[in-house]
C-alpha cells in the first residue's frame, strides 16, 4: 500500500503539493503560537545588574482578586506598575540560615545631560545594589554625599564624563547637578548610574524596596534558601537562575499573560484555518481523482482499500510538510518575536523560548488534523461506482451531508449570540467576544458554503447574464453544477475576509473610539512631557504663566476597587488617573456633580458618577483600594464627576498616584490654553519650551501629544493582533491560490471536451474566469457577513462610527488581495490546463 501511494504521489504532484504547502505553513504557524505560549510559561530573562545574587526577590506579579466576601479567589490579574515589597524585609531576610547578606535594591529611572550636549535617560540604583550587579569599582570612590554619583563606562561614554565632571541628572521630578566620583564596571556591563545610599533612599522613601539580592554563605543550597524565604515570607517571590531578570524590570513579569493570551488565541485561530484549508484542498484533491479511484475499485480495489490508499498517500504528504513547517517555524518564531519586542510590546530582556512542547504539538495537532480531513474527505471513495470510470466528466451531485449542516447552524447560532453579547459588552472587554463571534461564524460559512453558493447562484445568474451574456449564463450553471467543489474556493475566499476584515475592522473602531473618548475627558491643548519627572514646582510654573488657564499633572495607572465590593472590573483594572488638585477641574471636561475636585489631596479619591450609583457611595464616605503596585489606600470619596460613558477614570491626587507606579514619578503635565490663547499659540507653546528647558529630554506636544498619554499601549497591542491576523490572512490567501488551481486543473478533460467542441482558448479562459468571479463573489458576501459579525456589534457597544477611513481601507485592501489572488491563479491555471492537445487529454495520453 505504502509503494502504490508514493506511486500516487508522483503522478499527482499538483494536488498533493498543496497539502504538503497547507501542512507546512500550519505546522510553522503552530510552532510560532506555542513559542509565544512557552516563553510567556517560562519567562526567561537573565539578569544584567543583579546577576551577582544567587536568588532575588521581589513581590508577587499578580493580583489576587477578592471575592464579593472580601476573602482571596482564585482569580489572579497582573499588577499594572512594579508590586514592591517591604523595607523590613531584606533585615528578616538576613535572619534565615545560609543567608549570608540580603541587599535591598532600589530603581529609578533618570534623566541626564550637560547643556548643551546630548541627553540620554538610564537606569539609577542605590549605591549598595552595585555590589551584586557587574559593578566592580574600576575608579575613583563610590558616592557618599546626596550630590555625588558613580557612573557605568558605557554612560561616561555617551556624555563624555570622567571622575570630577558635573552632569544634570533629573530623578522622580529632583533635577540637580551630580558630580562623578567613580567609575564601575567595565565595557560590557550596561549602563547605570549610582546614588549614594541616602539619596536613593530619601527619594524611594524608606518604607518600600524594589528588590532584595540575596547572598549566601558557603555551601549552601540555593533550592533550600528558597524554600525557608518562600515559608517565613508568603507574599515574596523569590527569582533564580534566568529568571531574575524580572526583578530588574516588571514589565517581564506583566508580560506572562499578555503572551500567553496572544499564543493561545493565535493557535486556536490557526487550527481553525489549518483545519478549514486542509480540508478544502484534500476533498478538492480526491474529488479530483473520482475517475482515478473508480477505475482502481473496477480493478478489484475494495472500497477500504481506496480510501486507504487515500488516506495513506495525504499522510505521508501532510507529515512531511509538517516536519518542514517545524524547521520554517523556527525563523518565522524569531522574526515575529522581534517585531513584538521592536513594537515595545514586551521588553528586550525577554528570551523566545523554543522547547521541544512548540514542535511536539505543531507535529502532532497538523499530522491529525491532515489524516482527519483526509479520513472525512475519503468518505466518497468507498461508494465509488466502476460505472463512474467510464464517465467523460465527472460532476458530483449535490449534497450536504446532515451532521454538517447541523455543526454549521449550531456554529451560525453560537456566532450570533456573541455577537449579540458584544453588544452589552463593556468598551473594555468588548473584543473579548467579537473576535470569537468573527471566528464561529467564519467556522459556519465553511460548513454551509455549499448551500450559501447554491443560493447565491440564484441572485448571480441574472447579474453574471447581463454582464457577461450566454457566457455568463453558462459560467454560472457550470457553478451550479459543481457546487459542492466550488464552494471550497468560496471558503477560502471568506476566511480571508471574514478573519481579516472582522478583526482588523473591530480593532480600528476599537481604537478610534478610544482614542476620542480619551481626548473628550480631557480638554488640554498642550502636554508637557519631563522624563526625569516633574515636581510641584514647576507644575505651578506652568500654572502661571502668561495665556495658561489651568495646568495639571497627569499620572496614568490602574487598581481595584476593593470595598465596597466591585464586580465590574474583573477583566481589567481600573483606568486610575493622578491629577493635581488646582489644575484637574480646568483640564478635565467632566462635571462634578457632587462635591469639589479642589479637595483631591493627601488620601483622597474623585468617582464617576456611574460608579458612585453602583457601588451606593457618596462624598465622604472610605472606599478601600488597592493601587497598581500591590499597595492598599484608604481613601475618602471627595468628588463625584460625569465622565465618558464606557471609559470612566477614577481620579486619585498626582502625588499620591505617582509614588506607586513603577517610575514614582509625574512624567506628563497638561495645560489648557487660555480663551484667547489661539490667537498667540505659537508665544505660549515657545514659554512652556523655556519653562523647561533646564529639565533634560522634556518637549511640548499638541493634542496628539495628550492622545499618545491616554491611550499609551493600545496602539502597541494593536500592532502585534494586526501581525498575527496579518499571518493567519496569508495562510488563507495561500489556501485561495491553491484550491482555485486544483479546482481548474481537475477539469482538464472537461476543458479538453470544449476545445474539441469548438471552444478557443480565450473562450475557455473568459468562461473559467466567469466561474471564479461568481464563486469568489458569493465567497466575498460569505465573508461581509462574518466581519459584520464583528464589526457592527463592536461599533453598536462603542457607539462608534461603523465606516471610518481605517475600516474601510482594510476591507478594500482584502478585496484588492482577493482579486489579485484569484483571477491570477485563474489564469495560470487554464494555461496549464489548455497546454497539451485535446485530444491527448482526452485519450489519456497528456
Amino acid at each position: 500500500m505504502l509503494k502504490l501511494a508514493l506511486s500516487g504521489i508522483r503522478q499527482r504532484g499538483t494536488a498533493f503539493v498543496a497539502v504538503f504547502v497547507a501542512a507546512l505553513l500550519g505546522s510553522a504557524l503552530i510552532v510560532l503560537s506555542g513559542s509565544l505560549f512557552e516563553t510567556g510559561i517560562r519567562l526567561t530573562a537573565p539578569p544584567e545588574r543583579l546577576g551577582g545574587a544567587p536568588l532575588v526577590l521581589i513581590g508577587d506579579a499578580d493580583y489576587r482578586m477578592l471575592g464579593s466576601d472580601g476573602s482571596p479567589s482564585t482569580d489572579y490579574r497582573p499588577y499594572p506598575e512594579r508590586h514592591r515589597i517591604e523595607a523590613a524585609v531584606p533585615g528578616q531576610v538576613a535572619a534565615i540560615q545560609d543567608v549570608a547578606a540580603a541587599v535591598p535594591v532600589r530603581f529609578f529611572s533618570a534623566t541626564a545631560g550637560r547643556a548643551p550636549g546630548p541627553v540620554t535617560t538610564v537606569q539609577a540604583q542605590n549605591q549598595l545594589s552595585a555590589a551584586l550587579g557587574p559593578f566592580a569599582l574600576a575608579q575613583g570612590a563610590p558616592p557618599r554625599a546626596p550630590d555625588e554619583i558613580a557612573v557605568t563606562p558605557a554612560f561616561a561614554r555617551a556624555l563624555g564624563l570622567r571622575p570630577g565632571a558635573s552632569v544634570r541628572l533629573a530623578v522622580q521630578g529632583d533635577v540637580a547637578d551630580y558630580r562623578v566620583t567613580a567609575v564601575v564596571g567595565d565595557a560590557s556591563s550596561p549602563g547605570a548610574v549610582f546614588l549614594a545610599e541616602d539619596k536613593a533612599r530619601a527619594l524611594a522613601g524608606d518604607r518600600l524596596v524594589d528588590a532584595v539580592g540575596v547572598l549566601l554563605a558557603g555551601g549552601a543550597d540555593p533550592e533550600e534558601v528558597s524554600d525557608r524565604i518562600q515559608a517565613r515570607l508568603p507574599g515574596v517571590t523569590v527569582l533564580a537562575g534566568d529568571g531574575r531578570g524580572a526583578a530588574e524590570n516588571p514589565a517581564i513579569s506583566a508580560a506572562r499573560t499578555p503572551m500567553i493570551v496572544i499564543g493561545a488565541v493565535f493557535g486556536g485561530l490557526v487550527l481553525v484555518v489549518l483545519a478549514t484549508v486542509v480540508a478544502a484542498v484534500i476533498s478538492l484533491s480526491v474529488r479530483q481523482r473520482a475517475r482515478e479511484l473508480s477505475l482502481l475499485r473496477a480493478a478489484g480495489a475494495t472500497g477500504r482499500q481506496a480510501r486507504r490508499l487515500v488516506v495513506t498517500e495525504t499522510a505521508v504528504v501532510g507529515a512531511g510538510g509538517a516536519l518542514l513547517g517545524l524547521l520554517a517555524g523556527v525563523p518565522l518564531s524569531h522574526l515575529v518575536f522581534g517585531v513584538i519586542v521592536g513594537a515595545g510590546a514586551v521588553p528586550g530582556a525577554l528570551e523566545l523560548e523554543l522547547g521541544l512542547v512548540p514542535f511536539g504539538a505543531a507535529l502532532v495537532l497538523t499530522s491529525s488534523v491532515v489524516c482527519c480531513a483526509a479520513w472525512s474527505a475519503a468518505r466518497p471513495v468507498r461508494r465509488a461506482r466502476v460505472m463512474d470510470a467510464m464517465r467523460d466528466v465527472d460532476v458530483p451531485p449535490y449534497k450536504v451531508a446532515l451532521p454538517r449542516r447541523v455543526l454549521g447552524v449550531v456554529f451560525l447560532l453560537g456566532g450570533v449570540a456573541l455577537a449579540v453579547v458584544t453588544c452589552l459588552m463593556s468598551p473594555s472587554v468588548v473584543s473579548a467576544t467579537s473576535g470569537p463571534a468573527a471566528l464561529a461564524l467564519s467556522i459556519c460559512s465553511a460548513l454551509l458554503a455549499p448551500v450559501a453558493l447554491r443560493h447565491g447562484l440564484r441572485l448571480l445568474r441574472p447579474l453574471a447574464r447581463l454582464a457577461g451574456g450566454r457566457m455568463g449564463a453558462l459560467g454560472v450553471d457550470n457553478v451550479r453544477a459543481r457546487t459542492v467543489q466550488l464552494a471550497t474556493v468560496a471558503s477560502c475566499v471568506a476566511l480571508v475576509l471574514g478573519i481579516g476584515g472582522g478583526n482588523l475592522g473591530a480593532q480600528t473602531i476599537q481604537l478610534a473610539s478610544q482614542e476620542r473618548a480619551s481626548l473628550a475627558a480631557v480638554r488640554a491643548d498642550y502636554a508637557v512631557t519631563v522624563p526625569g519627572g516633574a515636581d510641584p514646582a514647576l507644575i505651578d510654573t506652568l500654572a502661571a504663566l502668561p495665556g495658561v488657564s489651568a495646568a495639571s499633572a497627569l499620572v496614568t495607572s490602574g487598581g481595584w476597587i476593593e470595598r465596597p465590593y466591585d464586580g465590574s472590573h474583573r477583566d481589567a483594572p481600573w483606568p486610575v488617573r493622578g491629577m493635581t488638585a488646582r489644575g484637574a477641574g480646568g483640564v478635565l471636561a467632566g462635571q462634578v456633580v457632587a462635591g469639589s475636585l479642589s479637595r483631591l489631596t493627601g488620601h483622597t479619591v474623585a468617582l464617576p458618577a456611574t460608579a458612585a450609583g453602583q457601588l451606593g457611595v457618596r462624598v465622604g464616605d472610605p472606599l478601600r483600594l488597592r493601587l497598581g503596585d500591590g499597595t492598599a489606600a484608604q481613601l475618602g470619596v471627595v468628588a463625584v464627576f460625569r465622565d465618558v460613558p464606557g471609559y470612566e477614570s477614577l481620579l486619585l491626587p498626582a502625588d499620591l498616584l505617582a509614588a506607586h507606579t513603577t517610575g514614582r514619578a509625574v512624567e506628563q503635565v497638561v495645560v489648557r490654553a487660555a480663551d484667547d490663547a489661539p490667537r498667540t499659540a505659537p508665544a505660549l507653546r515657545e514659554r512652556l519650551e523655556r519653562a523647561v528647558a533646564d529639565r533634560p529630554g522634556a518637549t511640548v506636544r499638541g493634542r496628539d501629544g495628550i492622545a499618545a498619554v491616554v491611550t499609551r499601549g493600545g496602539g502597541v497591542q494593536a500592532l502585534i493582533n494586526a501581525l498575527l491576523v496579518a499571518l493567519v490572512i496569508g495562510y488563507a490567501a495561500i489556501a485561495v491560490v491553491n484550491t482555485v488551481s486544483i479546482s481548474v486543473m481537475s477539469r482538464r478533460r472537461e476543458i479538453a471536451m470544449l476545445r474539441l467542441a469548438g471552444a478557443t482558448r480565450g473562450q475557455v479562459r473568459r468562461l473559467v474566469l466567469t466561474e471564479m468571479a461568481v464563486t469568489a463573489a458569493v465567497g466575498v458576501v460569505m465573508g461581509l457577513v462574518v466581519a459584520a459579525g464583528a464589526v457592527v456589534p463592536t461599533a453598536i457597544a462603542l457607539a462608534g462610527d461603523l465606516f471610518t477611513a481605517a475600516s474601510l481601507a482594510v476591507l478594500l485592501g482584502l478585496l484588492l488581495v482577493v482579486g489579485l489572488l484569484v483571477v491570477p491563479a485563474t489564469v495560470i491555471a487554464v494555461r496549464r490546463a489548455t497546454a497539451h492537445e485535446p485530444a491527448h487529454v482526452v485519450t489519456g495520453l497528456a
